[in-house]
């Protein structure tokens, strides 16, 4: 695997702990820089892996999507809500590849940390139509808790039109905006 100078100089970044200069990097990296960012996904280090998905959100190539949607179980939960950011991304530029991952997000509705449900919300709602059919399983079969923040993500494609393609029963009602924080 060809390792570019501009993955090297984010991977010296990165273990300097420069965020600044592995974000100017990540930025720089390319489908080429895939294979080794995908390996990355899995590394024992926490900023390995945070920076791996983070790169791959902005350039991860559709079998990307895998990989990701696997970190979003990851022990660390920076890492869970980087994945799920990332998947949504991945969705709107291969929506084919990341939509059969989409319950990966849905199941993270119930997470035990607050930021790691909120970013899986968002990452939902930004998926947009491609996930009500994961927002209806969780709105009919989810527990509690992933019902009420999967509210939000299907208000959003109600008010945008995506609700109707849910059955009548399934519609979501209006939600009160703090609900969804």
């Amino acid at each position: 695997m060809a390792i570019s100078a501009t993955y090297r100089a984010w991977l010296a970044a990165i273990d300097a702990g420069d965020d600044e200069q592995a974000e100017a990097l990540s930025r720089q990296l390319t489908l080429t820089d895939s294979p080794a960012l995908l390996a990355q996904v899995a590394a024992a280090d926490l900023d390995l892996r945070w920076w791996a998905v983070r790169a791959l959100a902005l350039y991860g190539p559709p079998a990307a999507a895998g990989p990701i949607a696997a970190a979003c179980d990851d022990p660390e939960p920076s890492v869970r809500a980087a994945a799920a950011l990332a998947l949504s991304l991945l969705c709107g530029r291969y929506p084919a590849a990341a939509e059969p991952y989409l319950s990966a997000l849905a199941v993270r509705l119930a997470d035990i940390d607050g930021m790691v449900r909120q970013a899986n919300a968002d990452a939902l709602a930004q998926c947009g139509e491609a996930a009500l059919p994961v927002l209806a399983e969780v709105l009919e079969f989810g527990p509690e808790a992933a019902r009420a923040r999967g509210l939000c993500p299907a208000q959003d494609g109600q008010q945008t039109g995506g609700g109707a393609a849910l059955p009548p029963a399934q519609r979501p009602q209006p939600v009160d905006p703090y609900l969804c924080l």
